[in-house]
């Protein structure tokens, strides 16, 4: 039997900008895998690129049984907002192997690459979140390691771009790790990375990482590279990088690394986003916004 093989999304109206350029950003680098984009809630999306190149889902259209994953999930990651959640529907569709992605995410490859590694692992990423030692998903991350051993943190993952070979004992880790994380509040960070990272040590699943020897592919982290020009320069060495997630934080697009989520635009278009994302960073106000959000999200999450 053949597989079939996607690429899931979720957007909405607010991400729709960075939904587009990422689809684009797909295209352009060769992937012509079908791409489902799962509406986050909020207005919906509106765009005629997108629509032309992606089918659009609600959470409704996923059996009930996906609909019950969502509602344990939401019972222990308070930290999460229900629309990140949608990812897990993806053990849901009707596709045997895909590729989730954040909407913040710059595709620098064709993505059918990782799909060949699924023949050896079922879940394959391309990310370096190893090297922090569980400080982003954990409170305590001795506790991981007291609780799973010395090499539980060297298995953590990046929830917004991954490739996997579905099964349903996946599901049913997923189950087990709102479990350990009810058994364990003190020591997990409330939201999906967390959960996905517990999930895998427990159902100890074949992972690959293709930031690590042998592949040593580029780190996909934005924040890792001053400009693309750094990344040219690295692939010029005959190294590969799957993609950039532009994942510290709110995306401004008035660092220089920002530069390729202008990549879909025109020219105007471009220029139009360039003076007004510059004239908010120089007043203070894409500031403001950012710390006005961070307070809302913890305000939230009590």
């Amino acid at each position: 039997m053949s597989l079939k093989r996607r690429i899931y999304l979720v957007a909405n109206k607010k991400s729709e900008q960075l939904c587009e350029n990422l689809i684009y950003s797909i295209r352009q680098s060769g992937c012509k895998l079908p791409i489902k984009v799962i509406h986050f809630g909020g207005d919906q999306l509106q765009s005629i690129y997108i629509l032309e190149n992606a089918t659009l889902a609600l959470a409704s259209d996923f059996p009930a049984d996906g609909q019950k994953l969502i509602d344990e999930l939401r019972s222990v990651l308070s930290d999460c907002p229900l629309g990140f959640l949608y990812r897990f529907l993806a053990w849901y569709g009707e596709w045997d192997e895909f590729i989730y992605s954040d909407n913040d995410v710059v595709a620098l490859c064709n993505w059918e690459l990782m799909f060949e590694h699924l023949k050896e692992y079922e879940f394959v990423h391309a990310d370096e979140e190893y090297k922090t030692k569980g400080k982003y998903n954990f409170i305590q991350p001795d506790g991981v390691e007291h609780a799973f051993g010395p090499e539980a943190l060297n298995r953590a993952i990046t929830a917004g771009h991954f490739a996997i070979k579905r099964n349903n004992k996946q599901v049913k880790d997923f189950f087990s790790a709102v479990e350990w994380f009810l058994k364990n509040p003190g020591i997990p960070k409330k939201h999906d990375q967390a959960l996905m990272h517990v999930a895998i040590i427990l159902g100890n699943w074949k992972t690959l990482n293709l930031c690590t020897p042998p592949q040593n592919w580029l780190s996909s982290w934005a924040g890792d590279y001053k400009n693309p020009l750094q990344i040219i320069h690295e692939v010029q060495k005959g190294r590969t990088i799957s993609h950039l997630h532009y994942s510290d934080g709110q995306v401004t697009g008035t660092k220089s690394i920002e530069d390729l989520i202008y990549s879909f635009d025109d020219t105007e278009t471009r220029l139009r986003k360039i003076v007004y994302n510059g004239l908010n960073k120089i007043s203070g106000l894409s500031y403001i916004r950012i710390k006005k959000n961070k307070i809302l999200k913890r305000l939230k999450s009590k």
